[in-house]
């Protein structure tokens, strides 16, 4: 599975803010026997899950194995939202990015936006009804021509969430149901397995008052994969300057080296995304970024084009003005054959003012 580490990597903080739970636990007196479901009943709380599983595509262009082979997964995170005319019901908006596996010539995923409700059964058990807008990129053979064929549609999910809270407050096993549906293409169902968690309210870590909008300045290096057939993937690197607005909202500027892939893309050039953070403890934190980017490909006509890059990141805290991070990009390039995969891992230092 392409994607394997990147799924690993995303699953750190359930087992890193369940350690630090249990670290803290004695210094916080949190009760021993606190439920799940009296720990959700907060509508400020943090969630994230992680899960995979395996499905099958139909309808429209769907030729040979319709099977997603078991190469399906999801990472979602979101922060749940108060709703007064509903009491029973509880809100959520979700970031999602969500993998559709490799039926035969139909390698698609994407990223998503999903309003979630959630209706709690008891004690142990809460369903969730999840439905938004869902961007997606597929690697696809039209008339001979590879292609990444990008398109919107709909991403619907049913999950049952089970209480497992007695390793960590919060945590679940999420059971779901992802449904597909994609104007002028084929539609999927998938059936997903994996772990969530809702974390405790805690605020963003507190900077001193002369790092009111605080500068992130960090480096990265991984892996950039262009998605057509015959390309490998190559080391990529970037460099990122990052200012924050509150706990919640940041903006960056990087400079990026994708990386030669000796067939299609050697590109590099400079991005400006906005986004939004979630904090999940006082060290932890996830983000999703979305902006411009201007590239000149070397493989290509040599000329400044204008492309989209959007991004899912995971940080922790490793000293006072230290962060790790590990993100996940993909480059549309709006050209249905040069769009790319950059999976990085790097380090953030905090800029002295």
């Amino acid at each position: 599975m392409r994607y394997l580490p990147l799924l690993i990597l995303l699953n750190f903080p359930f087992m890193a803010c369940s350690q630090d739970h249990e670290n803290r636990e004695e210094k916080l007196h949190f009760p021993k026997d606190a439920s799940y479901s009296k720990l959700v009943e907060n509508n400020n709380n943090a969630y994230a899950s992680a899960i995979l599983g395996n499905g099958f595509a139909y309808g429209e262009g769907v030729v040979g194995d319709r099977a997603m082979e078991g190469r399906t997964f999801e990472f979602r995170f979101g922060k749940e939202i108060s709703v007064p005319a509903f009491l029973d019901e509880k809100f959520r908006f979700d970031f999602i990015h969500f993998n559709e596996g490799h039926p035969d010539n139909n390698h698609r995923d994407g990223f998503a936006g999903q309003f979630v409700c959630r209706k709690p059964f008891n004690q142990k058990l809460n369903f969730e009804f999840g439905l938004g807008p869902y961007f997606s990129m597929n690697t696809t053979t039209i008339k001979g021509v590879q292609i990444n064929d990008a398109k919107l549609g709909a991403l619907l999910s049913v999950a049952a969430l089970v209480d497992i809270e007695r390793y960590s407050p919060g945590l679940h096993m999420r059971i779901a149901l992802n449904h597909v549906s994609m104007p002028g293409a084929h539609s999927s169902v998938a059936l997903l397995v994996g772990v969530g968690k809702y974390f405790d309210n805690v605020p963003a870590r507190i900077q001193s008052e002369s790092y009111g909008n605080p500068t992130w300045l960090g480096v990265t290096a991984g892996i950039s994969q262009t998605n057509h057939g015959g390309s490998k993937g190559v080391p990529g690197f970037s460099a990122e300057a990052k200012k924050y607005y509150g706990s919640q909202w940041a903006g960056s500027i990087s400079g990026i080296i994708e990386g030669d892939d000796e067939v299609r893309v050697h590109r590099q050039g400079v991005a400006v995304q906005g986004w939004f953070v979630q904090p999940l403890s006082e060290n932890w934190a996830a983000s999703a970024g979305i902006g411009p980017y201007v590239a000149t490909n070397k493989r290509g006509s040599g000329d400044l084009q204008l492309h989209g890059l959007i991004t899912l990141q995971v940080e922790r805290f490793i000293a006072p003005k230290w962060k790790g991070l590990v993100s996940f990009s993909r480059v549309v390039s709006f050209q249905e054959e040069n769009d790319r995969d950059l999976l990085r891992i790097g380090v953030m230092r905090l800029l002295d003012m």
